[in-house]
Formats: structure tokens, C-alpha cells, sequence
């Protein structure tokens, strides 16, 4: 079996939290629909993770638990991570099964393009699906809330 990876930026957020800090800021209205309609877009295409490693923040536990029920790992190193952060994390899932990073940009743009060579804005509760069956990444597919249908 391939071995397979999601990247999803987190789902669409308020612009503040009661706290006044960025990490515990928690989805809105958009976001509760978004994170749903992503998890059945990946259902649909049988792209059910193994595991999931997830951002610490609040608006990335949310999105998670609106989605599917696998076991996940929370990583607080991957909340705002850069580049130098993500990419040893992606390189170093376990090989043949599916992995769902869930974290934040701009790391996850930074990520995609990183792994296949082309830039792709990533909105939110967007997910890059990629395969790998040698040593290169394969971007198969980008799936955007917005092209999924109204929300």
C-alpha cells in the first residue's frame, strides 16, 4: 500500500477568543460546517486516516472532533510551525498507512509546496491529499470547502 498523507489547514475560526490568545481562539459557524463537510469529502474518496498528528490550539481539536474517529496525537510543536517543523514531521509518518496533519498556515502552504514543487494557496479546511510509493511525493488531489458545494 501507498503510503499517504493529508494536510489540512484547520477550519475557518473567530477572530479572537475569550482569552485574548491566538492559540485558544475556536471555530465559528463556517468552520462547524466546513470541518464536517471536508471529513465526509474524505470519506467519500476513501481517504480515512490512520492516525491523525494535530496542532495543540483549540480551532484544530475542534476541527478534528467534527471529523472522523481515529486516533490522533496532539502536537503542540506543529501550532504555527514553520517549514523546519513540518517537514521532518510529513517525511517521517509511518510508511503505508494514511497520516492527517492538521495544523495552520502559512506552514501548510509552505509544506504543500515543499512536497510538490507548486505553490497552492490553502483556505480553510482545505485538505492536499499526497501519495508516496518511492521517494517523491505525489500531490493527487486539493480539496477546497468552497468547491465542495455550499456549505
Amino acid at each position: 500500500m501507498s503510503t499517504r498523507l493529508i494536510i489540512m489547514r484547520h477550519a475557518n475560526s473567530r477572530p479572537e477568543s475569550d482569552t485574548g490568545l491566538d492559540h485558544d481562539r475556536p471555530l465559528n459557524e463556517q468552520g462547524l460546517a466546513e470541518a464536517s463537510q471536508m471529513s465526509q469529502a474524505l470519506i467519500d474518496r476513501d481517504w480515512m486516516p490512520d492516525t491523525a498528528l494535530i496542532s495543540s490550539s483549540k480551532r484544530t481539536q475542534e476541527t478534528f472532533a467534527l471529523m472522523m474517529d481515529v486516533p490522533c496525537e496532539i502536537r503542540p510543536e506543529i501550532y504555527l510551525a514553520g517549514l523546519d517543523t513540518l517537514l521532518p514531521i510529513a517525511t517521517g509518518i509511518e510508511e503505508g498507512k494514511t497520516t492527517l496533519m492538521l495544523g495552520h498556515n502559512p506552514g501548510c502552504e509552505l509544506l504543500i509546496a515543499t512536497l510538490c514543487g507548486t505553490y497552492h494557496p490553502i483556505s480553510t479546511a482545505t485538505c492536499a491529499l499526497f501519495t508516496k510509493d518511492g521517494p517523491h511525493w505525489v500531490l493527487e488531489s486539493v480539496l477546497r470547502p468552497e468547491a465542495l458545494g455550499s456549505i
